[in-house]
C-alpha cells in the first residue's frame, strides 16, 4: 500500500528503509555489514580527483566505480547495506517464529511467525488469483453517487481500498499535548499515495510523457486482471482524471511552511469550504464517531487544493470513479495477491519508475510485509538479540556532546539577535533524545492473524494500525511512542515532540563504530545527530518552540537574516544538475539541506571540543578534520539508477547523495584548510559566498 503521512523529518528519503533496499556481500539470506576498516574505507577513494573539484568523487569514487547495484534495487549504498543486514537478522527471527505458527495464534511470536509463513506460501496465494478482491470489487461496483465515493474513500483506512485524500491522527501543532485529525490533499512534503504517479509533474511535464503512457498501460493491465470491463477505455479515463487532479493540487514545494498548512477548523466548516465532497460520510466510514463530528477539529493542510479536487471529483462520471477505485484497489493489494498481479505491479512501480531490474526474493517481501503489520513485535525481538545496552549508553553520551557543541555555536551565532538566541538555547535545552528502542511496545493482542489468509491478514493489519491511531483522539499525547521501529535504518526529528530519535539499526558502521576512529565517528553519526538537531531550527522546525508548539518565536530581524541565508543556500542547490536538464529543487529540499549543513558543522565542532585543546592525531596520514569530512562523505556512498534519481529529485524533500556531500562541505571554512582547496577549483566559494546558518 503506497499511502503514507507524517510530519517527522527523516534522515533518508523513502517512507523508511524497511521498504527499500538490498545488499552487498549477500549469500542467500546472509548479509554482512559495511566494512569500514579502521573507520573509513580508504580503498574506496579516488585520489586522482582533487577534493576541491568533487569531494564526493574524491572520497567515494573508486568504491562507486566498482559498485554494482543489485538487481532488486533502485539504488545502493551504506543505508541499503545496513538495511540488508537488518533484513537478514529479522529473517533469522522469523524463521524461528515459524515454528510457533498455528491456525489462530495468540502471542506475538506466533503472530509474526504465522503472518510470515502464510505470505511465503506462494503456491496457495497463486491458486486464489483475484478471488481475495471479490468482495471489495463488489462494493466498488455499488458506488453510485458522491456518498458512495465518500464511503469508498473512508474504507481505505481499514482495507486495501484507495482514497486520494489522506487523513491521519497527529499532535495538534499549536497544542502538542493533544491529538487531532489531519487532512492532506494526498501529495505534499512527507505525504504520498494520493495519486498513482510519484508527483504531479509526472502528469504535466512533457519530458515524462513516457512514464505517463506506461502508467496508462499498467492501469489497463490491472483492470484486466480484475476482470473489469473496457479496461483500455477506462485506463484513459483514469489518467485523465488524475491529470485533472494533479493540475489543481498545491505544488509539493509549496507545502513546506507549517504556518501556511496549519488550518484547523471544525468538520462543519470543512464541509462549507469544500461542499462538493461528503466529508461527514468519509469520516464516519473511516471510524470517527458520528456524535459531535461536526464540531471535531481537523487540520485542513491545503484548503484551496482540497476544495478544487472535490470539485473535480464531483464533475467526474461514476463509471470512471469506479474504474479508478478498482485499479487502485488492485495496485494497493498486488503484493498480497497471485504472481500475475505482483508481476504487473513490479513492472511499472519498480522497473518503469525506478529502473529496478528484478524482483526481490519472496522472503524479503515477506519480512517487509510482516514489518508493516507487526513491526513492533518484530522490533522487540530484534532489540533483544542485536542491540546491547552498552551501545545505547555510548550513543546517548555522544548525543549529549553534540548537543553541548550546538549550545556553544548558538551562543556565538553572528546573525541572531539576543531575544531569538535566548529562545533558541531554551529550545535546545528542552530537546528530548531517544536512542535504540522505545520505552513501551505496541499491544497486538487484538490483532487477528489467521494461517493461510494472506490478504485478510494484510487488511486486518491495516485496520488494526488505523484503530491504534484513532484510539489516540481525545487522549493526552503519549510521549513514549515512536514513529520508527528499532530495526529501521533511519533517524528522525519530531517537531511537535521536540525530540530526536535514533533507531537501533542505524547505530552500526559506517554511521557508528565503537571500535573505529573517533574523528570518523564524529563525521558520520555525529553528523547524523547534528542533522536531526538542526531540523529543530530549519525552515520548518524553527517555527516550533521548546514545547513543540507551532509558535513564531523569532524576532523579525532574525527571521529576515535567516531567510536571506536560506535563500542563498537554496540557490546553490538549484544550480546542481544531477541528470541532463534535471536540477535539484532547492526550495523543496531546504529543510534537509539546512540540516545537512548544520549536521556536518556540529559533527566537526563536537570533534574539536572532544580534543580539549590537544592537537588532533594524524591517522593513516589523514588529519582529524580530514577524517571528520571523510566520515560524513562515506555515509552517502550511494549509486542510483537514473529513473530512481529522477523520481527522488521530483518528489522527495531529500537532495541526491552527491549534493549532500559537496554542498555542505564547500560552505565550511575548515574544509578548505583541510584539503587545500583553492580558487579555480570547481567547488571553491569565496569566503563571503559561503553560507553559514548553524
Amino acid at each position: 500500500m503506497k499511502r503514507f503521512l507524517t510530519s517527522r523529518h527523516g534522515l533518508k528519503h523513502g517512507a523508511s528503509l524497511l521498504a527499500l533496499g538490498a545488499g552487498l556481500m549477500i549469500s542467500g539470506a546472509h548479509a554482512a555489514g559495511y566494512n569500514a576498516g579502521w573507520g573509513f574505507d580508504e580503498s574506496g577513494m579516488n585520489r586522482a580527483v582533487h577534493p576541491g573539484d568533487d569531494f564526493f568523487e574524491y572520497a567515494n569514487g573508486t568504491y562507486l566505480k566498482n559498485l554494482k547495484i543489485p538487481g532488486d534495487m533502485s539504488s545502493y549504498g551504506p543505508f541499503r547495506i545496513l538495511y540488508e543486514l537488518s533484513l537478514s537478522r529479522q529473517k533469522t527471527i522469523l524463521d524461528e517464529a515459524v515454528k510457533k505458527s498455528v491456525d489462530q495464534p495468540s502471542d506475538d511470536l506466533g503472530k509474526i511467525g504465522t503472518y510470515y509463513a502464510s505470505f511465503l506460501d506462494q503456491k496457495s496465494v497463486d491458486r486464489l488469483g483475484a478471488k481475495p478482491l471479490a468482495a471489495d470489487l463488489e462494493k466498488i461496483r455499488n458506488v453510485n453517487d458522491g456518498k458512495g465515493l465518500a464511503e469508498a474513500f473512508g474504507s481505505s483506512l481499514k482495507s486495501m481500498a484507495f482514497s486520494t485524500f489522506q487523513i491521519g491522527v497527529e499532535q495538534d501543532q499549536k497544542d502538542p499535548e493533544h491529538y487531532m485529525l489531519m487532512l492532506d490533499q494526498g501529495m505534499s512534503i512527507g505525504v504520498g499515495g494520493g495519486l498513482g504517479l510519484p508527483d504531479t509533474s509526472y502528469y504535466t511535464n512533457p519530458k515524462l510523457a513516457d512514464k505517463k503512457k506506461a502508467y496508462q498501460a499498467y492501469i489497463a493491465k490491472m483492470l484486466t486482471l480484475e476482470g473489469w470491463p473496457d479496461a483500455a477505455k477506462n485506463a484513459q479515463a483514469v489518467v485523465d482524471l488524475e491529470t485533472a487532479l494533479a493540475k489543481v493540487e498545491v505544488p509539493r514545494d509549496q507545502t513546506r511552511d507549517p504556518l501556511k498548512i496549519y488550518n484547523p477548523m471544525p468538520v462543519s466548516e470543512l464541509q462549507k469550504l469544500a461542499p462538493d465532497f461528503d466529508w461527514t460520510t468519509f469520516l464516519i466510514t473511516a471510524g470517527l464517531p458520528a456524535e459531535g463530528l461536526e464540531n471535531r477539529k481537523i487540520d485542513v493542510r491545503e484548503p484551496a487544493g482540497i476544495k478544487a479536487m472535490a470539485t473535480v471529483l464531483k464533475g467526474t462520471d461514476i463509471a470512471t470513479l469506479r474504474a479508478w477505485l478498482a485499479f487502485h484497489l488492485g495496485d494497493n493489494a498486488a503484493g498480497y495477491l497471485s504472481r500475475d498481479f505482483y508481476d504487473a505491479s513490479f513492472e511499472f512501480n519498480s522497473h518503469t519508475l525506478s529502473g529496478v531490474a528484478q524482483q526481490s526474493p519472496r522472503w524479503k517481501r515477506a519480512v517487509r510485509v510482516t514489518n508493516g503489520a507487526l513491526g513492533w513485535a518484530l522490533g522487540r525481538e530484534y532489540v533483544a538479540r542485536y542491540f546491547p545496552p552498552s551501545a545505547q549508553a555510548q550513543i546517548t553520551d555522544l548525543v549529549q556532546k553534540v548537543k553541548a557543541s550546538f549550545h556553544e555555536r548558538l551562543e556565538h551565532n553572528s546573525w541572531m539577535d539576543e531575544p531569538t538566541r535566548k529562545a533558541a538555547l531554551n529550545k535546545l535545552d528542552h530537546f528530548a533524545i531517544q536512542v535504540g528502542y522505545p520505552k513501551k511496545w505496541w499491544d497486538y493482542s487484538k490483532l487477528d492473524i489467521r494461517k493461510g489468509d494472506v490478504y485478510g491478514n494484510a487488511v486486518r493489519g491495516a485496520a488494526f494500525s488505523w484503530q491504534h491511531d484513532l484510539d489516540k483522539l481525545d487522549k493526552p499525547v503519549d510521549r513514549d511512542e515512536w514513529g520508527m521501529t528499532p530495526q529501521t535504518v533511519n533517524a528522525y526529528n519530531d517537531p511537535t515532540m521536540n525530540e530526536i530519535v535514533f533507531p537501533a539499526a542505524i547505530l552500526q558502521p559506517p554511521f557508528f563504530d565503537p571500535k573505529g576512529d573517533v574523528a570518523v565517528n564524529y563525521g558520520a553519526i555525529g553528523g547524523v545527530i547534528g542533522h536531526e538537531m538542526s531540523h529543530g531550527f530549519d525552515d520548518q522546525g524553527r517555527h516550533y518552540d521548546e514545547h513543540g508548539r507551532l509558535n513564531d518565536w523569532w524576532t523579525k530581524a532574525s527571521t529576515d537574516a535567516f531567510q536571506k541565508l536560506a535563500d542563498r543556500l537554496g540557490a546553490q542547490y538549484d544550480a546542481q544538475e544531477v541528470l541532463p536538464g534535471l536540477h535539484v529543487n532547492g526550495k523543496m529540499t531546504m529543510g534537509e539541506n539546512i540540516a545537512d549543513s548544520g549536521g556536518l558543522n556540529l559533527g566537526l565542532q563536537a570533534y574539536h571540543d572532544s580534543l580539549h585543546g590537544q592537537p588532533a592525531p594524524v591517522v593513516h596520514g589523514l588529519t582529524g578534520d580530514q577524517r571528520v569530512f571523510l566520515g560524513w562523505a562515506q555515509v552517502w556512498r550511494e549509486k542510483d539508477r537514473p529513473d530512481a534519481l529522477r523520481q527522488q529529485v521530483l518528489s522527495n524533500e531529500h537532495a541526491p547523495a552527491i549534493t549532500r556531500v559537496n554542498i555542505p562541505a564547500h560552505n565550511i571554512d575548515a574544509w578548505y584548510d583541510a584539503f587545500d582547496v583553492k580558487p579555480g577549483q570547481k567547488l571553491y566559494l569565496a569566503p563571503d559566498q559561503r553560507v553559514k546558518i548553524w
